[in-house]
């Protein structure tokens, strides 16, 4: 199946203080040529409504090595690779305006029913998803699980402005979430190489959700995103720097 790529241009409102991209601002144009992409295949949006449902993020995995900076151009192909009965798969690579490669990224997506929010078998849908494809990552993409040692870094009451377009938090804000905690615990003076993240439940607007940070041995920081009422798991991070 034919790939896309689209570029943009890194604006000032995308950037951090030493200048490179947020991390969570990438993964936001990786969101958008991912949903054009699969509108111009016909599994979009506008498809996926006609069935009273819609796609969400279920585990992603970027590699950087090298964030984009202000001004620089960048240029993102993006594919379908794949699917099971739960899961379709998408792979990204990203080059600056040099040719030089930035980043590549793996990712998982699920079809949900929208009023019952219950998983949709693809293999039951005709969405004209490739069976197979090349991965844009070595090795398999597995689920990042719990682990022990972890301490509170901060509470947050869901705002108004993280719900998305499905009316729930969006992906990148958890993302960008966990980066803030970490930060904020450890002082990462080293840039991150690799962010994941996997995502378990919904959040939806004044939900309280706890932010819980962990190190590891060599040296990866991890967090996990907890429902403060229910203790139910919302998502878990891994960062490598």
């Amino acid at each position: 199946m034919d790939a896309r790529e689209d570029k943009f241009t890194v604006r000032t409102y995308e950037c951090q203080a030493d200048g490179n991209m947020k991390i969570n601002s990438l993964m936001q144009h990786l969101q958008e040529v991912a949903s054009a992409h699969a509108e111009q295949l016909g599994f979009g949006y506008d498809k996926l409504n006609e069935i009273n449902a819609y796609w969400v993020l279920s585990n992603f995995r970027v590699e950087i090595d090298k964030l984009p900076k202000l001004n620089d151009e960048v240029t993102i192909k993006t594919w379908p690779s794949g699917y099971t009965r739960a899961i379709a798969t998408r792979e990204f690579v990203g080059k600056d305006q040099y040719d030089c490669e930035l980043f590549r990224a793996s990712s998982e997506w699920m079809v949900l029913n929208k009023h019952k929010n219950r998983l949709k078998n693809l293999f039951r849908l005709d969405l004209g998803l490739p069976k197979t494809g090349q991965k844009a990552l070595p090795g398999q993409l597995n689920r990042l699980e719990p682990r022990d040692g972890y301490r509170q870094a901060e509470r947050i009451r869901v705002p108004y402005s993280s719900i998305d377009l499905n009316g729930h938090v969006n992906n990148t804000e958890y993302v960008r979430w966990g980066i803030d905690a970490v930060m904020r615990m450890f002082k990462l003076k080293e840039n991150i190489r690799a962010v994941q993240a996997t995502y378990l439940s919904e959040v939806f607007e004044g939900d309280e959700l706890d932010l819980l940070v962990s190190s590891g041995t060599a040296g990866d920081v991890y967090v996990l995103g907890r429902k403060s009422d229910t203790q139910v798991n919302v998502y878990l991070m891994e960062i490598s720097h």
